[in-house]
């Protein structure tokens, strides 16, 4: 399962919604989310991968929520630019098990195949490999972009 964002946040323990109040979520990932301060944290992202072995991903970011995560499951990633999870530790996504949430829009899959071919090999089992070099001329365009951004203007806590 992959959830981006709002869904994200609603496959946790609670999240607040648009009313501000904080609603119970579906306890599928040990992670909660509240209202963060200050301004959304909108943007390019950078995550450097913990969970599985694959390339750094690239997405778009765009959310008010700050996730703090549980013992029950574990960071997507860590946070090379951009704001992720934002609560302290560089912390990007959750997963549990064969279940991932994360803030990377972008679109998430389309930004990185082989984080889309993990999720395909899950349901279709191992896939043989496709020339990806336009894919990655991509990505490599996109990181550039995020990572001349960051250098520019520096992410700021609580911004």
């Amino acid at each position: 399962m992959l959830a981006v964002c709002a869904g994200f946040q609603i496959l946790g323990t609670a999240f607040v919604g648009p009313d501000g109040r904080p609603h119970a979520g579906l306890d599928l990932l040990d992670c909660t989310t509240r209202r963060g301060s200050g301004r959304r944290r909108v943007g390019e992202i950078v995550v450097t991968p913990e969970a599985f072995p694959l390339p750094q991903l690239t997405g778009y970011e765009n959310h008010q929520g700050v996730t703090q995560l549980g013992s029950g499951c574990r960071p997507l990633g860590r946070v090379a630019s951009g704001s992720g999870n934002d609560s302290g530790d560089r912390s990007e996504g959750a997963v549990n098990g064969k279940i991932v949430g994360t803030y990377l829009h972008g679109p998430v899959l389309a930004r990185n195949p082989a984080l889309a071919d993990l999720l395909l090999s899950w349901a279709a089992g191992t896939l043989a490999p496709l020339d990806d070099t336009e894919i990655e001329d991509l990505r490599d365009e996109r990181l550039g972009a995020a990572r001349r951004r960051f250098w520019q203007f520096p992410a700021r806590a609580n911004a």
